[in-house]
């Protein structure tokens, strides 16, 4: 007669090995994974399947059905709208740990917005469904699940917002400034890109970059800024100090001796 071990179902004796440290890797990764009890984490983990996607392909597009939620294993992805001019505005750009698709469990039968990698990405993704159904046993997830969504739509709102009320130089300084980390602006965008996050062209950001240089609120550095004047940024970026993509800065002239 054997013993347990061998009696055991090879499915079984696999499963339970793999899944701690998936489960574990998962609460590293992500805040609203982090929530989960380890007897949730059991019951999502089977749901989970694996995408990879290259440059420039599209997670989905606005107009398709909402079936799946991604969580963003590496890389980074651009969540946009399309105008009816046919112009891209970025709503956020999500990278590892970030859900893409998490607006599924309340939007209708179709897309309202477009997600599109803008490097190699890995994510895992389970249906709307399956999603929802995990939601609904566990309430803290589906808390931070809430507080997520209100985070990303209270940012569009300040996106839109800012679009209306404030002079593209100002829109650009709040751009750099939200990048800010240890002094350094890590852009890890395009200035086509960047534009499509605050409304404008890429000329008229290269333009008003090099403005900003000049007045020494930013400083070029390797792959891209960093902060040299945090006032003088944020003195464009309140209006104070008033930056045209159209004119140059010019150095005020030396007193005549």
């Amino acid at each position: 007669m054997t013993g347990p071990a061998a009696s055991e179902p090879p499915a079984v004796r696999r499963r339970d090995p793999l899944r701690r440290p998936v489960a574990w890797y998962l609460r590293q990764l992500s805040r609203v994974m982090n929530v989960l009890t380890d007897e949730e984490l059991a019951h999502l983990i089977p749901h989970l399947s694996e995408r990879r996607f290259a440059p420039r392909q599209f997670l989905f597009s606005a107009g398709e059905p909402p079936e799946r939620v991604f969580l963003l294993l590496k890389g980074r992805v651009k969540l946009y709208h399309v105008a009816d001019n046919g112009k891209e505005v970025i709503l956020d750009i999500a990278g590892k740990g970030d859900l893409v698709g998490d607006m599924a469990i309340v939007e209708g039968p179709e897309r309202a917005t477009c997600a599109r990698a803008l490097e190699e990405t890995a994510a895992v993704s389970i249906s709307r469904e399956d999603f929802f159904h995990v939601m609904q046993r566990s309430p803290r997830l589906a808390f931070a699940v809430a507080e997520l969504m209100a985070a990303r739509l209270a940012g569009m709102q300040r996106t839109f917002m800012n679009l209306v009320a404030k002079p593209v130089s100002g829109r650009l300084a709040d751009a750099l400034l939200d990048r800010v980390r240890d002094r350094e602006i890590r852009l890890g965008l395009t200035h086509e890109e960047l534009a499509q996050t605050i409304g404008t062209s890429r000329e008229t950001v290269t333009a008003l970059l090099s403005r900003f240089v000049a007045l020494g609120a930013i400083a070029p550095a390797a792959g891209g800024y960093r902060l040299a004047d945090e006032e003088t940024l944020r003195a464009i970026s309140s209006g104070d100090i008033a930056v045209s993509p159209r004119h140059p800065v010019r150095e005020p002239s030396a007193a005549a001796p």
